[in-house]
């Protein structure tokens, strides 16, 4: 869904770029730290924050054995699996000033592959516990200095941070945003984005206000992006059946998340509520706000003359754009058995189907296979070529939309095969998975769309 409000301006319903959970008035403040770099202040929930997958990192404060408890370092390892404590386990122990044996501690960072996480890496730290430390101001600078510098050695362009200490540690807020700023201000040449991302209303006030007092950072002040018909969505032609608007504008476009047409447990047994609120309140809702935020980047770049930035963000718009575009149409394609899924189609869409395949039986053999093999993660999809009105089967990498396989296709069904629509539940059996899907597929919506399109 992309929407307007009633002056004009675009938001999102959840707010301007980077988050599912945006700040309390729906923005996120950028400050300059450099010419070439930007600290930035949200309130979020930091598993689903990411850029491009391969130069963010993700800040966790954790503890000293690194194991996962309680907080955002509870947060963090159950949204990456199981296999981030396993990598937490592995970092040899030390022994910290009170010959304790450790894995990291206080003050000081490690950091680890994200795993499931949108990110590439997790930088570990340990925070001070306010009334217990010494010199709590001496650690929780050590934390976010380490952090970053850890970051800079392992060549991370792009990194967030909790507000460290400010939970269970009791570290009192004001003090630590005049500490952590000031230790990011120290790096200001080192990252193209430093994130602040905070999970309170009352934490992201006390952050806004230390920055905005600071007279070595200078608020950008939020524009109107004017996109060329180069950066034109490529769903465009899809308006109709997707039920929101992807077209060209002359206005920053905002996509926000779009309400399901159903229950989150209504496809039980065949796809759990559990796998059906995850995908859609957090693997959708990530694709929808690191796009917004590319769109955002994407603005700044312009605003520069940084014709290098545009052409790399325009590969972060098309994954992220896609997973957007690709899972309304997902959500669209599946119906409770109660409401009719998995009924078979009886309209043209049929006949067409017993055309080009020689049956349903036959064309769901087949897209079982295509998806089955498809190496990583990716859809599989039943096109229909507006160009010669055949149907066929293809297969997209990532979340690459239909689209790009040729401008004439249109989806009439897609099937999910990444690995989050179906591990919780059929673990890594995506060929069970398949199998079971076509229980709740949606053929009178993949019905109405054919008819239009070939009308």
């Amino acid at each position: 869904m992309f929407r307007r409000n009633r002056t004009g301006d675009v938001r999102s319903a959840m707010g301007m770029a980077g988050f599912s959970a945006s700040s309390s008035d729906g923005s996120v403040r950028t400050f300059q730290l450099s010419p070439s770099s930007v600290l930035k202040i949200q309130k979020g929930d930091i598993t689903v924050w990411s850029v491009d997958g391969s130069t963010d990192a993700i800040v966790n404060a954790t503890s000293k054995l690194m194991l996962g408890d309680g907080g955002v370092d509870e947060a963090i390892h159950r949204a990456a699996g199981p296999e981030l404590l396993e990598a937490c386990r592995k970092v040899p122990k030390v022994q910290n000033f009170s010959r304790i044996t450790v894995r990291c501690p206080t003050g000081e960072a490690r950091i680890t592959p994200a795993f499931r996480l949108p990110v590439s890496h997790v930088i570990h730290t340990v925070g001070p516990i306010y009334y217990s430390d010494e010199h709590p101001e001496i650690s929780l600078t050590n934390a976010y200095r380490n952090s970053l510098t850890l970051a800079k050695e392992n060549n991370v362009q792009y990194i967030a941070f909790p507000a460290i200490s400010c939970g269970l540690y009791r570290y009192p807020f004001k003090e630590a945003s005049r500490i952590a700023i000031s230790v990011a201000k120290e790096f200001l040449d080192s990252f193209k984005e430093i994130h602040f991302v905070l999970f309170s209303d009352k934490l992201y006030g006390v952050w806004l206000n230390t920055a905005n007092a600071d007279t070595g950072l200078q608020l950008l002040a939020k524009k109107t992006l004017s996109l060329s018909s180069s950066f034109a969505p490529v769903s465009a032609s899809r308006d109709r059946w997707l039920g929101a608007s992807l077209c060209h504008v002359q206005t920053l476009t905002i996509a926000t998340l779009p309400d399901l047409p159903y229950d989150y447990c209504a496809l039980e047994p065949t796809i759990s509520r559990e796998i059906m609120k995850i995908h859609h309140q957090k693997h959708h809702q990530m694709y929808i706000t690191n796009y917004n935020n590319a769109l955002e980047q994407l603005d700044s770049a312009i605003a520069k003359g940084d014709v290098s930035a545009v052409v790399q963000l325009q590969s972060t718009i098309k994954f992220n754009g896609g997973g957007h575009v690709n899972h309304t149409i997902f959500w669209q394609n599946l119906k409770p058995t109660n409401e009719g899924g998995g009924e078979p189609p009886h309209s043209t869409l049929g006949w067409a189907i017993d055309t080009n395949f020689g049956s349903l039986e036959a064309l769901i053999q087949k897209m079982n296979a295509e998806g089955a093999a498809l190496q990583g993660s990716g859809w599989v999809w039943l096109a229909l070529d507006k160009g010669n009105k055949k149907l066929s089967v293809e297969t997209t990498a990532n979340q690459d939309p239909l689209v790009t396989k040729g401008a004439t296709l249109v989806p009439l069904l897609g099937i999910d095969v990444w690995e989050h629509a179906y591990y919780l539940q059929y673990k890594n059996v995506r060929s069970d998975y398949l199998k079971n899907i076509w229980k709740v597929i949606n053929w009178k919506y993949a019905s109405e769309v054919y008819d239009k399109e070939t009308a």
